[in-house]
């Protein structure tokens, strides 16, 4: 499994990163999540996540969500199986590939009114829950814990979450990326 290794961009002393533009954007944290490569099709590990290059979108299956510039293609969208999923609207304008039963998008109002309900001192931060925290911090100027306001919107066009299962029902653990300004800027094995 790959280790994530985050990266801050530091925005004049973060105190331009107030006005750095979401939608084709410098994404505000980046991670090395997706550097490995792999042929189209590859049967990539549960929770692993690689770049694909040249494949075409009929390539990928059928189009099953679209979200924040993003969209989450099914190769096979009857089964209730672990199977190729790919994703496309990177910035390098290659896809993204792993492997899952069910996929679901989750927005950042979604996340944020979730993460939010306890206290943070009650609940443990995934990989993505703190790369989550960094983009907001830098955008919205609000910190760990805090909604971002009325910035959300605008954050919300290129940032989104896909939450990817290794069965269709009772998965006792889920694999969380985020998707920030064109890349994956996180990556986290969730559980209940």
């Amino acid at each position: 499994m790959m280790k994530a290794t985050l990266t801050v961009l530091v925005c004049a002393a973060l105190a331009g990163c107030g006005a750095v533009a979401v939608g084709g954007g410098t994404p505000l944290v980046t991670s090395d999540v997706d550097a490995a490569m792999a042929a189209p099709g590859a049967q990539l590990s549960f929770g692993d996540i690689a770049t694909t290059c040249g494949v075409s979108s009929a390539a990928m299956g059928t189009a099953v969500a679209t979200a924040s510039g993003y969209t989450v293609y099914d190769t096979s969208p009857g089964s209730t199986a672990l199977r190729t999923h790919y994703v496309d609207g990177f910035t390098d304008g290659c896809a993204r590939q792993f492997t899952a039963a069910l996929v679901l998008t989750g927005d950042v109002d979604t996340h944020e009114a979730v993460r939010y309900a306890r206290p943070a001192s009650e609940q443990r931060y995934s990989q993505t829950d703190t790369a989550y925290e960094a983009i907001k911090l830098a955008f919205c100027r609000v910190g760990t814990g805090e909604r971002c306001g009325d910035r959300i919107d605008v954050l919300a066009r290129r940032t989104v979450f896909l939450t990817a299962y290794p069965q269709f029902t009772d998965s006792r653990s889920w694999k969380e990326f985020l998707l920030h300004e064109g890349t994956v800027a996180g990556s986290g094995t969730e559980t209940p």
